[in-house]
């Protein structure tokens, strides 16, 4: 039951996989897009909050610039955006006249510099060397009209022009002068500095500024940027435009005095809708929708990968409950065993110890043969109480004993020996061979006289059909080992049970099938021995003909 609602868990977390997959790839594209929007409303709000500046800039120039000049004023101060401050005159005929705003704020005559060689009050702006170009308006037509117009009972002219009760007139003819102009030339180390900076900050955010590199360059100079480094763009945005001193559809409205400028009703359009500026922007490293691709395929491997561990920690906990359940089997039927094996022993040392106490057994040959059984009982008894405590302190994680020098001959003939009447009083034929040129080893020689003793116990037990054992001890120079072989002509050991033959309380079906006494701790205290010493144990079966179990001990 638990593996098949594992497997379902599997195959729904592998279905979770596969949409996962799906919603990130729609995730990344929706990202981009986003991302793309995003930055495209902050580029606008830059263009927006630059324009600004630019169109506070020029309607300064036709305004406190003009009353500067047009009266012989001191001008106060300029906006951080201008560099350089020109005013410029250009007659129809004769030469033209230039004049610099100065540090004290005075326009005085100046020569005029080579990038200005060639302009004229044309255009709103000179694209190189960035400059704005304020032209002068002339409102002499539009007072003209204002002049023509009629005048109606509430004192009110209309036709060409109006006046409002505050005395205000609505100029709809003015035009610019071509003849005179300012031109103020952008302070690039302002520009570069702090304006740029700052609008960035406030339009796209400090997190923004921190992922993305801006450059800001003119379209027909893309070599040569006036902010940042060239980029490959991930978005673009045209702006320092609209240079007029109104907003778009504002017109000027005049008080009595038509040098003293400011916003009214609709009338005029902007200088122009386009920009002369490009504002590029451009994810660092890696493309915008390569680095969000790599974003979202980094959260989908972090998904998958605690998929995974969530399939591994399903397959363990299927796999564990399941070899938790086979090893609560194994001790089950090791209870059930070692209860019938204590048992027997038990209650045969009762029963005859009984008759003896009962006067049963006068007989000097019955005592003798009673006293015998006791002790092969008792024998037994201890056998199974020492095994079942050797395997305790194996698996206890407490230190091992120091290790002695070890006579493999004399530790081989001493197992050999000890089991050697009770095997023969059962049939067994048993053959020893003892090379005599085994060099000593290192190690516990207890626990190896139990593991070679355990071995002909099992050959005893379960090869009686053959009624032979062969202990065999070699020396091998090629694998510098010592090696100790119990062959016997059993019944052999189904390929079946030789995977877990060396487990603890694992006996094979055949052992189940007879009902052959036994706790299933006599192999495994075999390997257990065997690996305490850095060797192994090896198993050559084959049905019908017997099975050699080797100790391999290095030396």
């Amino acid at each position: 039951m638990l593996v098949a609602i594992c497997g379902g868990l599997v195959v729904l977390l592998g279905a979770l996989a596969t949409i996962q997959y799906q919603w990130s790839v729609r995730v990344a594209a929706a990202d981009v897009q986003r991302e793309k929007e995003h930055l495209d409303s902050s580029a606008s709000l830059f263009a927006s909050q630059f324009n600004e500046l630019a169109s506070q800039t020029s309607q300064f120039l036709r305004q406190d610039a003009w009353a500067a000049v047009h009266r012989g004023e001191r001008l106060a101060s300029t906006p951080k955006l201008i560099g350089e401050l020109y005013y410029l005159e250009i007659p129809e005929q004769g030469p033209g006249r230039l004049q610099r705003l100065t540090a004290t704020g005075i326009f005085m005559p100046a020569p005029q510099p080579d990038w200005l060689a060639n302009s004229h009050c044309a255009g709103p702006v000179i694209e190189w060397p960035p400059a704005i170009v304020a032209h002068i308006y002339d409102t002499a037509p539009a007072e003209r009209a204002l002049n023509a117009g009629t005048r109606d009972d509430a004192g009110t002219r209309d036709d060409a022009g109006t006046r409002d009760d505050a005395g205000t007139r609505d100029l709809r003819h003015l035009r610019t002068r071509q003849d005179r102009c300012f031109v103020a030339r952008i302070d690039r180390a302002y520009l570069t500095a702090t304006l740029v900076p700052q609008l960035l900050r406030q339009s796209f955010g400090e997190t923004a500024v921190q992922e993305y590199d801006f450059a800001v360059v003119i379209p027909d100079r893309p070599q040569d940027p006036l902010y940042g480094a060239r980029v490959r763009a991930d978005g673009r945005k045209r702006f320092f435009s609209a240079l007029s001193t109104l907003p778009p559809d504002r017109s000027l409205m005049v008080r009595d005095t038509a040098d003293a400028f400011m916003k009214g009703q609709p009338a005029l359009t902007t200088a122009w809708s386009r920009g002369i500026w490009e504002l590029q922007i451009a994810h660092k490293g890696t493309p915008l929708a390569t680095a969000l691709k790599q974003q979202s395929r980094r959260v989908l491997l972090f998904s998958l990968g605690l998929e995974v561990l969530l399939v591994g920690a399903i397959v363990f906990l299927a796999v564990g409950s399941r070899n938790m359940q086979s090893l609560a089997d194994q001790k089950m039927r090791f209870v059930a065993g070692i209860s019938h094996e204590l048992r027997t022993p038990v209650a045969t040392i009762a029963l005859l110890s009984r008759n003896q106490a009962d006067g049963l057994t006068a007989a000097p040959d019955r005592v003798k043969q009673y006293g015998e059984l006791i002790h092969q009982q008792t024998r037994r008894l201890n056998d199974m109480i020492e095994s079942t405590l050797q395997y305790a302190g194996l698996h206890s994680g407490l230190p091992r004993p120091v290790h002695e020098q070890i006579d493999m001959r004399n530790l081989v003939r001493q197992a050999v020996e000890e089991r050697r009447a009770e095997l023969e009083r059962s049939g067994m034929e048993v053959e020893m061979a003892v090379s005599e040129d085994l060099p000593p080893l290192s190690g516990d020689a207890k626990l190896l006289r139990t593991a070679v003793g355990n071995l002909l116990d099992n050959a005893g037990k379960h090869a009686s059909a053959g009624r032979w054992i062969r202990v065999t001890t070699v020396y091998s120079a090629a694998e510098k080992e010592v090696q100790v072989a119990v062959e016997d002509r059993g019944a052999g050991i189904d390929p079946a049970d030789e995977r877990e033959i060396f487990e603890p309380f694992s006996r094979g079906r055949a052992a189940m099938e007879t009902h052959a006494r036994g706790s299933g701790l006599g192999l495994s205290l075999v390997r257990s021995a065997v690996l305490a010493h850095r060797g192994a144990v090896t198993l050559v079966s084959e049905p019908g003909h017997g099975s050699t179990f080797t100790l391999h001990l290095p030396v």
